[in-house]
Parts: C-alpha cells; structure tokens; sequence
C-alpha cells in the first residue's frame, strides 16, 4: 500500500478549506516551508501524500484542527501539520529527540519509543460504565 493510500485511508470525509484563498494561505504558511513537499522549489507536482489527500477533498488525519471555539480560523494557520518539517533543518524529514545532555540520568531508555508517533481518532466511541 502506498503512502497515499494510507494517508486516504486515515482522512476525515470532509474538505479541509472551504475556498481556494484558505487553502493556498495555508500551504504558503506550511507545505512551501517543508522539507516534505516538493512545491515552492521547481517541482509542479506535490510530493508529500498528505498534501495529495487535501487536493482530493479530504482532512488528513496528521493536520490537527487549531481553531479556537467559537472564533472563525486565522488565515493560514487553520491547523497544525504533525509531518511538518522546515527546509534547511538538520534533521532532515524525519524527527529525532532531543539528546540528553552530558552526565544525564535518565529512567527509561529512549530505543523502545523511538520512531514517528501520532496519535489516532478512534473511529468508535467508547462508553463507560460508573
């Protein structure tokens, strides 16, 4: 399966920008910065899947809403993309903890839970009993 594919698969059903001008302010703000997309450097087509899925109509499942309630959204910055990477970051595209610093104890060893980690909607809600 494709990145795409799993990227579609995780989406909400719902367009994330209601017009062109929200779309594009907040690609300027996001996508055109990141290590991840191919847009904004020569390339005319994206390369990042999450970008792919938002042109088809769909919420990814990495972009968290930052609305406030009953505020309309900025322009630009309508939600926080968990894949976001900055051009020209050391890093590169994928994330790495911080190191611990020299003499540091620590109490659990960082191998297990290393790795990109995003949480997920579950798609069912679950009730509790008192």
């Amino acid at each position: 399966m494709t990145a795409t594919q799993e990227a579609w698969d995780r989406a909400a059903e719902v367009a994330p920008f209601s017009n062109s001008t929200e779309g594009e302010a907040w690609m300027e703000a996001w996508c055109y910065q990141c290590s991840n997309d191919g847009c904004g450097v020569g390339k005319d087509n994206p390369q990042c899947p999450l970008l792919t899925v938002a042109y088809s109509g769909r919420t990814p499942a990495e972009w968290f809403d930052q609305t406030q309630p009953g505020q309309p959204p900025r322009l630009g910055d309508q939600y926080h993309c968990l894949m976001f990477r900055r051009r020209g970051d050391e890093g590169g595209r994928e994330p790495r903890p911080v190191p611990d610093p020299p003499g540091q104890l620590t109490l659990l060893p960082r191998e297990p839970y290393t790795g990109v980690r995003m949480p997920l909607m579950s798609p069912e809600r679950t009730e509790v009993s008192a």
